[in-house]
């Protein structure tokens, strides 16, 4: 008779062998709950506990931080066992030190101390989460439970990972609609077409710099002898100037038709404006009415640059006005600008996505450089003033891209052809 020991493997290698397919059947197990879980959207906390309970209870680690980062910032999001610092941020961003699964030396930090491997886990090789496992006695089954737990928190961290980003996609795709939202919305309060009559043409450059903008401008009728044009800048960029600069859109044209003088115009707005703003955002703003009967160009410049008017080859700076609206409840001052029309004028206005624009010189288009290029083209139709200025701007600026809005309104008062 043979011996059974010929026919039968040894009872050690039939227990390890027993021993590797109860860890495989738990890591199967584990993968597919883990996978059903996220599938059926459960939160991060509740499969942070399915991991927990896992590593803790069905392979008996005493000890377990599971340590994991969002932009950089670190926590632990899974514990049993451990004394969690006061700083527990500091110390779970000891986490980026591992490279690959390792056993932990002992005596190099309080918090590390507690445990005798890191597993970490990185993702397109950025560090995403480590697990710190403590209490364990090493023997032969160490190495396969590292290699379990080590498979199942690569596969949750990055599963979350991905969830996060998946997430963070949705929630940017959302960010542009509502960008491509508000465009289209202050899109629509702009004038998209601005008159070009025999007695006086109105032109505009308009590029915003994000997708909505702080820049305004504007063109009202006031009768058949008389109109109104502006130019605003709100301070800030984005969502909240285009939030702001619609308001003052609003507040303006239901008081422009109200046939209030240019000063009463200029304290309700102020007023209207201060209380959306409560003093913690302002507007620049140039109002310019024209009235033909009159012969005469009457204006406010509420902090707003000065725009350059041009009359017989002779220029001035239209300065006249009041402070930034929106800064104070009530305006102390309020001056009114008036300039005789009696002759082909142009008014240049434009906001400071101008004057702030460097070359590659680092040098800017100063009042000087403005002003002289007025006087070399006033004579041209506003549509042309407009182009000429572009180009100019593009040659000037170089390699430089546009930093901020950039409008102009130029107006041009032909009185002859009245």
């Amino acid at each position: 008779m043979e011996k059974s020991s010929k026919i039968s493997p040894p009872v050690s290698r039939i227990n390890e062998l027993e021993h590797e397919l109860h860890l495989k059947k738990l890591q199967m197990n584990s993968l597919l709950a883990i996978t059903q879980a996220i599938n059926n959207n459960v939160n991060e906390q509740g499969l942070y506990a399915m991991y927990r309970s896992f590593v803790t209870w069905d392979l008996a680690i005493p000890q377990l931080a599971l340590c994991v980062t969002t932009n950089n910032d670190w926590e632990i999001v899974a514990q049993k066992n451990i004394q969690i610092p006061d700083n527990e941020h500091d110390y779970a961003h000891l986490a980026t030190r591992f490279k690959e699964p390792s056993k932990i030396k002992k005596g190099e930090n309080p918090f590390l101390d507690q445990f005798d491997f890191a597993i970490p886990v990185r993702h397109k090789n950025q560090p995403i989460a480590c697990a710190f496992l403590g209490g364990m006695k090493e023997n032969g089954t160490t190495y396969d439970k590292i290699q379990v737990i080590t498979a199942i928190t690569n596969f949750i961290a990055v599963a979350l990972e991905n969830k996060r980003l998946f997430r963070a996609k949705l929630e940017q795709e959302l960010i542009q609609k509502e960008f491509q939202l508000a465009t289209e919305i202050q899109q629509m309060l702009l004038p998209k077409n601005l008159p070009n009559q025999k007695t006086f043409e109105l032109s505009k450059i308009y590029r915003q710099h994000s997708q909505v903008g702080g820049d305004y401008y504007d063109y009202f009728s006031l009768g058949p002898q008389r109109f109104a044009f502006c130019i605003a800048d709100v301070a800030g960029k984005g969502i909240s100037a285009a939030l702001l600069m619609a308001n003052f859109q609003a507040i303006l044209r239901g008081l422009i038709f109200q046939k209030l003088s240019i000063k009463e115009l200029i304290t309700q707005l102020n007023t209207n404006i201060f209380k959306v703003t409560k003093g913690e955002r302002f507007i620049t703003f140039f109002i310019g009415i024209v009235d033909f009967n009159q012969h005469l160009l009457t204006y406010v410049n509420a902090g707003h640059i000065p725009p350059i008017f041009v009359q017989k080859e002779k220029t001035k700076t239209l300065r006249k006005g009041c402070l930034i609206l929106g800064a104070t409840a009530k305006l102390p001052f309020v001056q009114i600008g008036q300039e005789p029309l009696n002759e082909t004028s142009t008014i240049f206005s434009f906001t400071d996505g101008v004057t702030d624009l460097p070359n590659d010189h680092n040098e800017y288009l100063s009042e000087k450089k403005l002003i002289q290029f007025t006087l070399e083209h006033f004579s041209l139709s506003s549509d042309d003033f407009n182009d000429a200025f572009f180009k100019f701007v593009n040659d000037f600026k170089g390699s430089h891209p546009f930093p901020d809005d950039f409008t102009v309104l130029t107006c041009k008062i032909k009185p002859e052809f009245q």
